[in-house]
């Protein structure tokens, strides 16, 4: 405890003598969205049909908390707002749990589903690394001690037809961090302009934190949003 205060302390002094911001930036990793043709024929013929969204982990008990359950309510939102028919999720899974050997086209009749979109990954400690920085009057250096890692989010969607338990295709959205200049704390560096400049490996976020808050990658905002424009895309290419 008495080492953080030090460091803490030590942060706020050298930036309070002269210390001057540098921002990382990442470059985005694109999406990568993959709509076979049948999904679009089958879209066009069906612009309404019924959809479940299946999660990684479909069946909790009455005491525990899906972390992610507003990541589940974005989705379905999401395909509402589309005009898709947004089935009940835990009756889907509970169906599926005791039709063991069913084939798809039975649960079709019993549940009156017509697509599922399996959550298949969330990964939201994806590693970014750089040892560029660009400078307070937009110069570009690089840090030659030390690289500045920052986490971003990927998300992975399939698509299946439930009547011939067809494949409509694989959907992955990647969320970069740093991609703004000075929003994020975690994102800047200092330095100093000395003859070689100087690079500092302090923790740009001291200031906002306390001894009970926990680091989020991602802000939960920010999370909603990215995850709701991944749906919207996979929407738009499947009805093209």
């Amino acid at each position: 405890m008495i080492n953080k205060l030090i460091t803490i302390v030590c942060c706020l002094s050298l930036i309070s003598c002269g210390l001057k911001k540098a921002y990382v930036q990442y470059e985005a990793q694109n999406d990568e969205i993959i709509a076979t043709p049948n999904i679009k024929k089958y879209m066009k013929d069906n612009p309404n049909p019924s959809i479940v969204l299946r999660v990684p982990k479909p069946t909790l008990s009455a005491e525990q908390e899906d972390n992610n359950i507003y990541l589940y309510n974005a989705i379905e939102k999401e395909l509402l707002l589309a005009g898709f028919n947004v089935k009940d999720r835990g009756l889907f899974s509970e169906v599926m749990t005791k039709s063991t050997g069913m084939d798809y086209a039975k649960i079709n009749e019993l549940t009156g589903t017509d697509l599922i979109l399996e959550l298949v990954k969330v990964e939201t400690k994806s590693p970014f690394t750089t040892n560029k920085v660009y400078l307070e009057n937009g110069e570009i250096d690089v840090i030659k001690n030390f690289d500045v890692t920052n986490y971003g989010t990927q998300i992975e969607f399939k698509l299946v037809m439930v009547k011939n338990n067809e494949y409509g295709g694989s959907y992955s959205f990647v969320y970069s961090p740093c991609m703004e200049k000075g929003q994020d704390c975690n994102c800047i560096v200092y330095y100093k302009n000395y003859n070689p400049r100087r690079f500092y490996k302090l923790d740009p976020c001291a200031e906002n934190k306390s001894k009970n808050k926990v680091r989020e990658y991602i802000p939960n905002d920010k999370f909603e949003v990215f995850i709701r424009n991944g749906v919207k895309k996979m929407i738009e290419q499947i009805r093209e």
